[in-house]
């Protein structure tokens, strides 16, 4: 690593939170490497999650210059960060994932966006797959009733370009950087002094929704999002919830749902499951037709799509503990 100062003497900190993951830090770890630029004072954190792969021996054998926090449980993704967090006091942090890459230039260019609007808080670059296609989950418009229920109820599709129909994540590529409600904390650069103010992740949060809660916050609190369309990342997601068969998708539904409810209310989230239950119900419908209509092995795949949509159906009917 360039320059691996304390926490106290750093420029940045790059804060990585590992499960699991020890086959996706060394390419992870490089690619912050390759990304500081020279001179810069990168202190970077590897928040471990009681990994049962060998994941901290790894670290301390072949990492040696960046700081392991070793926890004894998995204590959540806002916890791990905080964490760092709480330990490092460098004006800016970088948040990444262990299944995204940096590309050269990638920190210089978000630290760039702090450097030019003072009001920013968070800055997200703009993600792509391992096949370098563009990835719409990269960041999105605020989450409210008008912006769900056009995902939800597949309008963003039906009416592309139509401004009343935007979902929650992104229409489409741009080359153009703008302020969206939020981005992915997959790869997110954050200043300090906003943090400080509107507060750490939310460690209600145990993983997912993290990213929208954070940047909700600060732009309450008058700060700005920015979505860096020039400068670009590889993530190549879930990597380590896909480790546990079908519990990603699930769990991004309940956070989603309990985000909500905290944020907007009982009434709130009871019209957003509602909406879910119209959404999936209708998708779960769909190819249900599908399976009967179609041939192998597109029955095969109209019929695992089923499934997955009623499985969401009745997520959407659980209650929700806030």
């Amino acid at each position: 690593m360039h320059d691996q100062a304390s926490s106290v003497q750093a420029d940045l900190t790059t804060v990585v939170v590992n499960w699991n993951t020890r086959d996706l830090l060394d390419d992870c770890l490089r690619s912050v490497d390759d990304a500081t630029p020279p001179g810069l004072r990168n202190h970077v954190i590897v928040v471990d999650n009681a990994s049962r792969d060998g994941s901290v021996e790894y670290l301390r054998g072949h990492w040696p210059q960046a700081t392991v926090i070793a926890n004894d449980e998995n204590v959540g993704f806002c916890r791990a960060n905080n964490q760092a967090l709480r330990a490092s006091a460098s004006p800016n942090v970088l948040l990444i994932n262990t299944d995204a890459r940096l590309a050269p230039g990638g920190i210089a260019g978000m630290l760039d966006y702090l450097r030019r609007d003072p009001r920013c808080a968070v800055v997200g670059p703009r993600l792509v797959y391992g096949d370098g296609s563009f990835q719409r989950w990269t960041a999105g418009q605020p989450f409210s009733l008008r912006t769900l229920a056009n995902y939800l109820l597949g309008l963003e599709r039906l009416l592309p370009g139509w401004p009343g129909a935007a979902g929650i994540y992104l229409g489409q590529d741009t080359d153009e950087s703008f302020q969206p409600g939020w981005v992915s904390s997959a790869v997110m650069m954050l200043r300090r002094s906003a943090i400080e103010q509107i507060g750490l992740l939310d460690e209600r949060i145990f993983v997912y929704m993290d990213d929208v809660d954070l940047c909700q916050r600060a732009r309450d609190d008058g700060w700005n999002v920015w979505y860096a369309a020039d400068v670009t990342a590889t993530h190549f997601m879930g990597a380590s919830s896909r480790r546990v068969t079908g519990r990603a998708s699930p769990e991004a539904l309940r956070a989603l749902n309990r985000w909500f409810v905290r944020r907007h209310g009982h009434p709130a989230g009871l019209a957003l499951r509602g909406l879910e239950v119209l959404g999936f119900g209708a998708r779960a419908v769909a190819y249900a037709g599908l399976s009967v209509l179609r041939r192998p092995p597109e029955r095969s795949s109209a019929r695992s799509q089923m499934r997955a949509h009623a499985t969401h159906l009745r997520l959407a009917l659980e209650p929700i503990h806030v």
